[in-house]
């Protein structure tokens, strides 16, 4: 049934008699290879599994189920004006974009609109249009398993099978008193200035070498507002269906700094490091971490440093009004959680 989906050439008949569970089949069986040949470091059958991914009618299918009927956007235009409401639609948007080929696909200028934040402030984001939606979830539906592959244990923002409720949990285990065993009281309470807006493109197209085009034409595609266009230079603007994951691809490497990979390119508790790394501990949801450590003295003498360079050379910086340093027996705000260590006579907790 995959092979007949396959060697469709790109019609579609009766959108609404599509039998969904056989594309979706056939896209996460390509993902499993994909996820399985990253592990095993084979880069070249990456590539190619990447490759075929996006140019299956599978993938392309889905891509536009996704983006014109299960996205909470769906029927938020871009600058054409344009939305795909009907399955007339979707199957005439679902034939044009299989003829599309996404390496020398152009992107449309993003169209910038605001949205309320809860401190009266607005939120600038950027909607591309529906097709250049549909052509950046097919990148994503390809990146994604190549990177959940590659990502470090402790990120939990915006990826799958993964919430906030795990990152309060790690942070629990990190900091929490336990017998006799040493935890790591102290807390760098993280605050990066503006993440999505500023990141460098060139640093995060690095990253993405099999879709470097693709995501640069996206990134430098600019944006509409007020009638006029502005060159973006930096950022990947919020708002975008692939945004998310490459502000994770970014920052991916920050549990590395304290030492979190061996020389074999395996966890490494924080107990069992060495040095200056021992009890250690970064948790990071999206653009928002803690750093957990066994001093005061050891957050701003050595993790605050290296943190500054790693955000520097990817175009960032840490916002220093926004960011402390406290004590588990003070508590800080995560995620909408007040994590703090109480005490009680019996259990000391």
């Amino acid at each position: 049934m995959c092979e007949s989906i396959e060697q469709n050439k790109g019609r579609v008949v009766d959108w609404d008699n599509i039998q969904w569970d056989i594309p979706k089949r056939h896209v996460r069986r390509l993902q499993e290879r994909i996820f399985r040949a990253t592990r095993n470091k084979d880069w070249t059958k990456v590539k190619n599994l990447q490759k075929l991914l996006v140019r299956s009618h599978s993938a392309r299918l889905l891509s536009v189920r996704r983006v014109t009927q299960e996205n909470n956007g769906k029927y938020t235009p871009g600058i054409d004006g344009q939305i795909y409401a009907t399955s007339k639609e979707r199957a005439k948007l679902a034939e044009e974009v299989h003829r599309t080929n996404i390496f020398n696909y152009k992107c449309k200028p993003l169209r910038r609109v605001y949205i309320p934040k809860s401190s009266g402030d607005k939120r600038p984001l950027g909607i591309p249009t529906v097709k250049d939606r549909v052509m950046l979830m097919l990148v994503r539906l390809a990146l994604e398993p190549e990177w959940e592959a590659r990502f470090e244990p402790h990120s939990y923002g915006f990826r799958p099978g993964r919430r906030c409720m795990d990152a309060i949990w790690q942070i629990w285990v990190s900091i929490k008193m336990h017998g006799t065993q040493k935890r790591s009281p102290w807390v760098l309470d993280a605050d990066i200035s503006g993440c999505f807006d500023n990141i460098n493109h060139e640093t995060l197209l690095k990253e993405v070498p099999v879709f470097r085009e693709p995501v640069r034409r996206w990134l430098k595609s600019g944006i509409i507002e007020f009638e006029k266009y502005f060159q973006t230079k930096s950022g990947t603007p919020q708002g975008g269906i692939i945004s998310p994951l490459l502000a994770n691809i970014a920052l991916n490497g920050m549990e590395r700094l304290f030492g979190a990979e061996n020389s074999k390119g395996n966890y490494t508790a924080p107990s069992h490091r060495k040095g200056d790394n021992k009890r250690l501990n970064l948790i990071r949801y999206a653009d928002d971490f803690v750093v957990t450590a066994p001093s005061r003295e050891k957050i701003v003498s050595y993790v605050l440093p290296k943190l500054g360079t790693f955000l520097k050379e990817r175009g960032m910086e840490l916002n220093e009004a926004k960011t402390k340093i406290v004590h588990r027996d003070e508590g800080f705000d995560f995620l909408g959680f007040i994590i703090r260590q109480y005490y009680n006579k019996t259990r000391g907790i």
